[in-house]
């Protein structure tokens, strides 16, 4: 084992060995903190695993200070840690005891899922690397992240540690409110006095903003002095009951004295509470109970999951690019491009052909392009999340905010000002490495999203209506069961009855982000919506001023889901057009609608067809049709297809016309595996 220091930055005191490990003490300069640092090399073995074994828990029954354990252990933890072969459980059980034994938490790795391989033309692939800490070493870096770098001329990959503390790219502290600032004495009055104090601007608009930015900068200073009372008070309090303390260990305390204990155990309660509530919410620990006053694992829990999303580097054609700055630069120019100007495209839909088409009727768009209602704009604010809502201040608030949706309805609002969000990237994979295994999602600034979670509560009246059965994604009474049953039962009565038919399982590449806006616009005009209601659905996609996207609604805003089910919803119409026109056939009509069904839970896509050729051409015709007049992409060759009866014999044939591969059996459809038999324990 080599072990490099940057003297300029530690101290190295005491030196340990032992058999399989280095152990050193460490003094970080700047901050003059100890720790231990460990480095350890495992056996390979399995006659002296036990010895390391034996080893590594007496060093740590002996740990008092703050540690760091790392290095080659040759141990897996669990069986997804091996790319083949058996997994012995033997040392993995022994290995696991003693971490949690002692307390010890692992840094997630960052790059790679394995760090060793054995190099040979039939590679195997394992961690036995791995970084390992102590939670009081946790809590002095909670920043700290290990990343895979680049496998040289070893066979073991090796692992950079970052403590958190170096310089990074510098962030704009967004603003937040905290929700434990509600546990203060008179918080809600000064909130306020500060709202009520400021009613510059000369339309609802100019206003609004001018409170929004006004009470923005009093929280800040306000909050500011309230993070350094609550230190001062917290250690007066704890100091004081310690006194009382030692006092009644002596002598009886007094009523005076016994009073003062119990108020200051209700204000030491009330300060940790604030804290705890704090960390609670950056943990989102959802199976936990609200009150379990765990600050540190909740503090821990947030630390994990900051580690888990941020990114270190993201692969491309000309190589990996590492570095903030770098990353950003890259990410704002892929989102500018995914956002930007969709290809264009001389197909559009025939807007006299409305028959078969579901429609609004007049009643329904009166009551969609109504004047807003103060219950139903206070209806869209509490039932957002419990506790991200900001409905504690609605009796605040309610004037101005009405005064907004009387501007819009009036059509004078300048909703742009409202109309921006942050984008996050959420990994699609446990091992994201490229910018397209990342999801962004859109952080609406709340004013904004108030607005859309009304247009979602009145569109979501008629959507039953208007959106066919098959689709089953985000509509109330609608299960996203059903499609699987359907599934389910076709393949069931395919195979028992020996009948023709084709299966068809469609990839579509990046549903949200690639939907055009005039397709979604013909799409509402199309199925009866006012040009009012279109018009403002405009407004609420495509004016924002700070990104400018030109496609695609928002992944985060409420309205989002609806509106892709109305755009999801044209093929059905224009497959079933096709069919009435005996361009296509479909299967099994007394389990299918009309013979021919597309079950959809978003861009989950299956499609039915009878056994025939030609017909098939013509539904690949109309999957490119489709493809040009939404904006949808469709991989081809992601997709599968699966074939029955006779249709087997042509199975080639379908899989060249639709430029896929044949699927096998069980596939995956919305999370469960679909058979055309009785399931085992094995699918």
């Amino acid at each position: 084992m080599l072990v490099g220091v940057n003297l300029a930055t530690y101290d190295i005191g005491s030196i340990e060995e032992g058999d399989f490990f280095v152990k050193f003490k460490v003094r970080c300069k700047k901050q003059d903190f100890i720790s231990n640092l460990t480095l350890v090399y495992g056996p390979a073995q399995e006659d002296r695993k036990q010895r390391f074994l034996t080893e590594l828990a007496n060093l740590l029954s002996n740990e008092t200070l703050p540690t760091l354990i790392g290095g080659d252990f040759n141990i897996l933890r669990r069986p997804q840690e091996k790319s083949k072969g058996q997994f012995n459980n033997r040392w993995p059980f022994l290995f696991n005891a003693i971490i949690d034994a002692y307390n010890l938490r692992e840094l997630d790795l960052s790059g790679r899922q394995f760090t060793w391989a054995n190099n040979l033309p039939n590679q195997t692939f394992e961690k036995l690397d791995r970084v390992l800490i102590t939670t009081e070493w946790e809590i002095k870096y909670p920043k700290a992240t290990v990343q895979a770098l680049t496998r040289e001329i070893s066979d073991h990959t090796p692992l950079f540690l970052n403590s958190g503390d170096g310089d990074s790219l510098p962030l704009h502290s967004d603003f937040k409110f905290e929700l434990g600032w509600l546990l203060h004495e008179g918080f809600f009055d000064m909130v306020k006095d500060v709202w009520q104090s400021n009613d510059s601007g000369s339309n609802p608009m100019d206003r609004w903003q001018a409170k929004i930015r006004r009470l923005r900068q009093h929280l800040r200073g306000w909050a500011k002095n309230a993070r350094g009372a609550y230190k001062k008070k917290k250690k007066l309090f704890l100091e004081k009951l310690d006194e009382l303390d030692k006092k009644s260990e002596h002598t009886q305390l007094d009523l005076n004295e016994l009073n003062l204990k119990h108020a200051l155990h209700e204000r030491v309660s009330q300060l940790l509470r604030e804290e705890e509530i704090k960390w609670y919410l950056r943990a989102k620990v959802k199976n936990l109970l609200e009150g379990d006053a765990n600050t540190k694992f909740f503090h821990l829990i947030a630390n994990g999951k900051h580690r888990k999303t941020r990114i270190f580097s993201l692969d491309q054609e000309d190589g990996t690019i590492t570095g903030d700055v770098e990353l950003k630069k890259y990410i704002t120019n892929y989102y500018k491009n995914l956002f930007g100007h969709p290809e264009t495209s001389d197909v559009v839909l025939d807007e006299n052909r409305r028959d078969d088409i579901p429609q609004v009727c007049p009643q329904e768009n009166y009551l969609l392009t109504a004047p807003f209602t103060i219950e139903e704009v206070r209806e869209a604010i509490f039932q957002m999340e419990h506790n991200k809502a900001p409905g504690v201040f609605w009796n605040v608030i309610k004037t101005d905010l009405m005064a907004l949706f009387g501007e819009f309805y009036k059509g004078n609002l300048e909703l742009n000002r409202l109309n921006f969000g942050n984008i996050i990237l959420l990994p699609k994979v446990g091992e994201a490495s490229k910018i397209q295994q990342y999801r962004p999602i859109c952080l609406l600034n709340v004013s904004f999203k108030i607005f859309t979670k009304v247009a979602t509560n009145r569109i979501i009246k008629v959507a039953r209506k208007i959106i066919r059965p098959s689709q089953t994604a985000f509509l109330p009474g609608r299960n996203i069961l059903e499609g699987d049953v359907v599934l389910h039962e076709t393949l069931h009565e395919l195979h028992k009855k020996n009948l023709n038919g084709v299966i068809f399982k469609i990839d579509f590449e990046k549903a949200y982000d690639k939907v055009r806006w005039d397709f979604l616009q013909q799409t509402l005009h199309m199925k009866g919506f006012s040009a009012t209601w279109c018009n403002w659905i405009k407004s609420f996609i495509q004016e924002w001023l700070l990104f400018s996207n030109r496609k695609g609604p928002r992944q985060g805003d409420p309205l989002s889901p609806l509106l892709f089910n109305i755009v999801a919803d044209m093929p059905a119409i224009i497959i079933n057009g096709a069919k009435t026109d005996g361009k296509v056939n479909g299967v099994i009509p007394h389990l299918v609608d009309e013979g021919l069904s597309i079950l959809r839970y978003v861009d989950d896509t299956v499609i039915f067809l009878d056994h025939d050729p030609e017909k098939a051409k013509n539904m690949k015709i109309l999957l490119c049709v489709f493809e040009k007049l939404s904006g949808l992409k469709i991989n081809f060759h992601k997709s599968e297809i699966f074939c029955f009866g006779q249709a087997r014999e042509c199975e080639n044939a379908y899989s060249e016309i639709f430029g896929c591969k044949s699927g096998s059996f069980p596939f995956g459809y919305l999370g469960l595996p679909m058979h055309y038999r009785k399931l085992r324990n094995g699918d």
